[in-house]
Formats: C-alpha cells, structure tokens, sequence
C-alpha cells in the first residue's frame, strides 16, 4: 500500500529484518504487516533460523509474491545469529528488526524514517504496544481512517546521554532497550572499536547491544505513538528461560557498567550500577531456588565491594545495600524502617 505523501520523502532503500524460527502460526500476520507499509521501497530480509515448522515454507511462498523479499536459510544459530546474519547482508541505509511473532503499524517505518529525516538523527524510536498472544492486526485501530498525519506526530528528540537515560525511567525502560522498535542508520553498527553485533547463544541480546548504537548516535528521535505490537506469548526465549534470564540481566548490567566507565560517563554508569545491584535484590526476593539464591548472594557482594563502596551514597542508602550482606530479612526490616521515617517526617532519611 503507498501513501502518497511518500513521493514528499527523500528515497533511500530500508532494510528490514526478520530473524524467524518456529512461527508459523503468527508469520504471515508479521509479513503482511510489513509488506503493507506505507513507505514501500524496503528489502525486507527474512533469516530462516533453522526452523523446524512450516516458517521456512511461509517465507519462501511470500519471497515468490514479493520482490523486495529476500530469504536466508541457515542452520540454527539463536535469534542474535539470525539478526546477526541480516545485518551483514543488508544494504539499505537505515535497518529495521521486527520479530517474527510481533505485527506493526502500517505507518511504522514511514514515521521513524520521518522523524530522523526532520530531526536530523541517526537513530528513532516509538512506543510499544502489548498484545494478547491471540491478537491481531484487525483488533486495532490501523485502518486507514486511523492513520496519522505525519505533521501532527509528536517527537522529543537527545543527545546521546539523555536517550541512555530513558533507560533507568520506568516510562521508558523497555522502550529505550529492546531492537525491534526502532530505526538505526546502517553506519551505527561500524564503531571505532570495532563492528556493533548482537552476542550469540545470549536471551537478553538487546541488553548487550542497542545501548552502544544508541551511544554511538549523535541525536535520537522518538515518536510518542505506539507503533510496534509486542505479543505476549508465553512459549517466547525469554519465557522458556527464565531460570536463566537474572544471569543475562546482570551480565549485560555489568558490561554496560564497564563501557559508561570507560567512555567516563559518571551519571550513566551511577545510574547502572544502581539498576543492577537493585536487580540482583529483585532477582532474590522472587526465586525459589537455593542455589539461584546463593549465586544472586556472590553476584551483590561483587557489586558491593568491587563498585558500590567506592561510589558516594547518601547515608541511609549504604546502611540498607550493607543489611542485604547480613541477610534479607535485615534487608526488609531496615527497608520498612526508612519507609515509616520517611512518611512520618516528610524527609528522606
């Protein structure tokens, strides 16, 4: 479907990519929203991971429809490999993900594209929508009536460091870290220390990955609108791993501690270093597991002497991080403590 403001647009080729495996059932609904995007000079590459259903099939069928479908079949590698694999072989000047499982607006990548063309950035992001694992295109408002008008599209626009700090805001947490909701300028993922992938046999590969491309542009965009469609579905990497998913989560908290330090970005690396120690806290009071909860303990006394203790905290902050070494009920104890102080006097304490 075009848009006739298209022709307004300054033509460059997108790349859009689509690692798959094992998504028949939502695959054509991924595809068919993709293919009916209003900005439509795209080559949409879809990275068959091995996959042991009909995918493989699905994408070669559309690939005979459409020529701007280009399919790789490859051994399963993960969804990093796959995303990995899409990434070398594009050649449009700007690179979107979309998963195989999720759907997007009609206006999607028209918008995105929009917004680092007026903003003059390298990167754009837009909010997210969660659906039920049932869900579909026809349940939401994307008919034509219910387009938008590029002129009224709100748009805040970073500088690097503002955008990394979405990330530590509840608002803006998932959508500042995930790949698949945004728009990245192919030169992104050639850094000076050497070319930007996502890690291999990794479920928590954004957490590695999209901060040091958002680090790497100058300016980021980003659209207030929902245009991305996130199924929840319970038989998802992250779902089927989630015994493992604390030990990706504080090893990628770990590395983006390491690169704020050495690119000498004190407020990111504070902010970081906050997020995960709190994590590993998190991480504890929801796991059952006697040995999970022992190696959450040897990851905080990590972080406590090897980081936290060299930072300045305010007082009540250091006495409650220090009561999780003694044990969690001080923790607690401690924690309920300081929250009576605080809604007594008014003050932090």
């Amino acid at each position: 479907m075009e848009n006739r403001q298209e022709n307004e647009l300054r033509q460059e080729l997108i790349s859009v990519i689509i690692p798959i495996y094992n998504v028949e059932k939502y695959l054509e609904q991924c595809l068919n929203s993709v293919r009916s995007q209003t900005y439509s000079l795209l080559e949409i590459i879809l990275v068959d991971d091995g996959t042991l259903d009909q995918s493989g099939v699905i994408c070669d069928s559309f690939a005979e429809r459409d020529t701007r479908i280009r399919v790789i079949h490859k051994k399963n590698g993960g969804l990093s490999d796959a995303r990995n694999a899409g990434i070398d072989v594009a050649t449009g000047e700007w690179i979107v993900f979309v998963d195989a499982d999720d759907f997007i607006h009609p206006q999607m990548i028209e918008l995105l594209y929009r917004s680092v063309l007026k903003s003059k950035s390298q990167l754009a992001w837009c909010k997210i929508k969660e659906v039920p694992e049932d869900g579909c295109i026809a349940d939401l408002q994307c008919s034509p009536e219910h387009y938008w008008a590029p002129e009224k599209i709100d748009i805040c626009v970073y500088e690097k460091q503002e955008a990394e700090r979405q990330f530590y805001t509840v608002a803006g947490m998932q959508e500042c870290m995930v790949t698949w909701n945004k728009i990245y300028q192919r030169q992104l993922f050639k850094a000076t220390d050497g070319l930007i992938r996502f890690p291999k046999g990794k479920i928590y590969e954004d957490g590695y990955t999209t901060y040091r491309l958002i680090y790497q542009a100058k300016t980021i965009a980003v659209i207030s609108s929902a245009l991305y469609y996130y199924r929840q579905r319970s038989g998802s990497i992250m779902n089927r791993n989630s015994h493992r998913t604390y030990e990706a989560a504080l090893e990628s908290g770990m590395e983006r501690m390491d690169f704020y330090q050495n690119k000498k970005e004190k407020e990111l690396y504070r902010l970081e270093l906050n997020l995960t120690i709190y994590s590993v806290i998190r991480f504890y009071e929801h796991n059952e597991s006697k040995q999970d909860k022992q190696k959450l303990k040897m990851w905080y006394r990590l972080l406590y002497y090897d980081y936290f203790v060299k930072e300045k905290w305010p007082l009540a902050k250091r006495i409650r991080m220090k009561s999780f070494l003694i044990g969690y009920p001080c923790y607690r104890f401690i924690s309920s403590f300081e929250k009576v102080y605080n809604k007594l006097t008014g003050k932090s304490w």
